[in-house]
């Protein structure tokens, strides 16, 4: 035996070791968001959009470093952030490398950005390693992911084979114990696609349960807002952030085309989108692209439509999002002339403030779902603010809990 492979062989046996037989929950990989996973980047670029901007780099933090969002810094991270599309394929900027912090540890979940100002899954973590039992890195795990990518990129396909060795791993070395999953938003939407690529065989036999949490199962009207004038950070000032900077990131984005809201969730009469000389709907969002002067979106669109998976998920499935708080329901502009560079007005339905119930529900509706639980307070059940509510947090403990046979 090589002596690397009795290193790895060695660490292995240590985990398992290390990893009690007597805990009080199941093993945990928390999946997070769009914009959840801290995202690295490598440059050796030949040239740059500005002539301060680094062509050479060593891995550094590109999601999130909020220094980065102002003043001249955002232009050099947008032009290494965006993706590039040829050929009818999404690729990062050349010379460009990108990654997910951590895979397989938590420091790429626990906040957004490298201040620690923006906490994600920092609360739920605090309370799962407060049980007896849980090990860092052995029992709680995280799977992040590059967000800018979504099904079927080959991004997304390398990334679901990380995640099957990765909760593979993970039962081993605790005792052979089934995984249970805690997903939130996009990485619910493709935590349901990575499900469908696997056999019933595997699911019961690795998953022991998937807690959804605020998935953006049917997608998001503000993916409109985020085309047409805003990108993607929708809640700072515009002397602050370039929002048209933002919104050009946002159009190369593969994941923002694929989170557009879809038929039938959404019919085909519904407007999503009034001009004074147009309705776009679910079914006319090439129009949309085409009168904003981005035909290229409707190529990105083609790509992305039909690659998003929302059927029963056929393994043991809680549902947790918030209901009755003001999310957008349509935009309009009263004048043409606004339209698309203008911010449009907003007419408001309910949801959890980011993704409408409509969305959020289709969870609730599978037979394989065994519990739904709704937050109507924003302060616990909005898009966000759900990943540090304690009752909810609670809750998943029950059910994740190793006396509760599913």
């Amino acid at each position: 035996m090589g002596s690397s492979m009795a290193v790895g062989v060695g660490r292995l046996v240590a985990c398992i070791l290390l990893a009690t037989t007597e805990g009080t929950i199941r093993p945990v990989i928390l999946i997070p968001g769009g914009m959840g996973s801290q995202l690295e980047a490598r440059l050796d670029r030949n040239e740059t959009k500005h002539w301060y901007c680094s062509k050479k780099s060593d891995w550094y933090l590109i999601w999130l470093t909020l220094q980065n969002l102002v003043g001249p810094a955002l232009n050099c991270w947008a032009d290494n952030f965006k993706l590039e599309f040829e050929g009818g394929s999404f690729q990062n900027t050349p010379g460009v490398d990108v990654r997910p912090r951590a895979f397989g540890d938590l420091d790429g979940v626990r906040f957004v950005d490298n201040l620690e100002i923006l906490p994600y899954y920092q609360i739920i973590i605090e309370e799962l390693l407060k049980i007896d039992g849980v090990k860092e890195g052995v029992s709680l795990r995280a799977a992040p992911f590059d967000y800018r990518y979504s099904p079927p990129s080959t991004k997304t396909r390398k990334y679901f084979k990380k995640l099957s060795l990765l909760i593979e791993e993970t039962y081993e070395l605790n005792g052979r114990r089934r995984v249970a999953i805690i997903t939130h938003s996009m990485g619910s939407l493709i935590f349901s696609s990575y499900l469908h690529t696997k056999s019933p065989y595997w699911k019961t036999k690795y998953i022991h349960s998937w807690n959804n949490i605020g998935g953006v199962m049917g997608g998001a009207l503000k993916l409109v807002k985020a085309f047409v004038s805003h990108g993607v950070i929708d809640e700072v000032p515009d002397f602050v952030m370039n929002r048209l900077l933002h919104r050009r990131v946002a159009r190369t984005v593969m994941s923002n085309y694929w989170m557009l809201p879809r038929y039938p969730i959404w019919s085909a009469d519904e407007v999503l989108l009034q001009t004074p000389l147009a309705n776009y709907t679910v079914t006319s969002l090439g129009d949309m692209f085409r009168d904003m002067n981005y035909s290229e979106g409707i190529k990105k669109w083609d790509v992305v439509k039909d690659a998003v998976y929302i059927g029963d998920p056929l393994v043991t499935t809680y549902c947790f999002h918030g209901k009755d708080i003001p999310t957008t329901a349509s935009y309009f502009y009263n004048h043409q002339s606004n339209f698309p560079d203008e911010v449009p007005h907003e007419i408001l339905g309910v949801g959890d403030g980011t993704v409408p119930y409509r969305s959020l529900k289709i969870c609730d509706d599978w037979p394989s779902t065994k519990g739904v639980y709704e937050y109507s307070d924003e302060k616990y059940g909005s898009h966000l603010d759900i990943l540090k509510n304690k009752e909810m947090i609670k809750t998943i403990i029950n059910i994740i809990s190793i006396d509760k046979e599913l």
